[in-house]
C-alpha cells in the first residue's frame, strides 16, 4: 500500500464501557492512519462481514476490504465525530483507577476544543492505548 491510501488500523464498540458525556453510554472508537472516529453506532458487525470473519486482523485485510471499511467509516461519520490526525494536539489518556471509577480519553484539538470519552475498564483502556499508539504516538499523554 502506498502513503496515499487510507488504512484501517482498528477499533471497537462497547455498549457499556465507553461513554460520551454523562448519560450517553455506548460508543465506538475506530482509527485509520489519517483519522480518528468516535461513533455512537456499533460498526463491528459491519466490519466483520466485510472482512469475512469476526476476529480479523486489520493488517491482513485485502486492499478492497480495507477500502470498504474506510468507506463505511466515512459514510457513518456524517453525524459523528471525526478528527483528522493534523487537527489533534493531545490524546490524554487516564487509566481507570478502580472498580467503580472510570478513566478517560480526552482529545484536545489544535482549535482548543476537546471531546472526552469515558473508559470503564482496564481492558478497554489498554486496547485504546494500543490503537492510539498506531494512530499518533507523539500525541499521547498519560495522566
Amino acid at each position: 500500500m502506498t502513503d496515499e491510501t487510507e488504512v484501517y488500523l482498528g477499533g471497537f464498540y462497547s455498549p457499556m464501557q465507553l461513554t460520551l458525556g454523562k448519560f450517553a453510554v455506548g460508543a465506538g472508537i475506530y482509527a485509520t492512519n489519517r483519522r480518528l472516529f468516535i461513533l455512537r453506532k456499533d460498526m463491528d458487525v459491519t466490519f466483520n462481514k466485510i472482512a469475512g470473519n469476526k476476529d480479523f486482523v486489520p493488517a491482513n485485510l485485502t486492499p478492497e476490504q480495507n477500502q470498504a471499511i474506510v468507506f463505511q467509516l466515512s459514510y457513518e461519520s456524517s453525524s459523528q465525530m471525526v478528527l483528522r490526525q493534523e487537527e489533534i494536539l493531545t490524546l490524554e489518556l487516564k487509566e481507570p483507577p478502580g472498580v467503580s471509577r472510570t478513566g478517560h480519553l480526552n482529545i484536545l484539538r489544535i482549535s482548543g476544543e476537546s471531546q472526552k470519552v469515558g473508559i470503564g475498564k482496564k481492558k478497554e483502556y489498554e486496547y485504546i492505548l494500543n490503537l492510539l499508539q498506531s494512530f499518533s504516538p507523539q500525541a499521547i499523554m498519560k495522566v
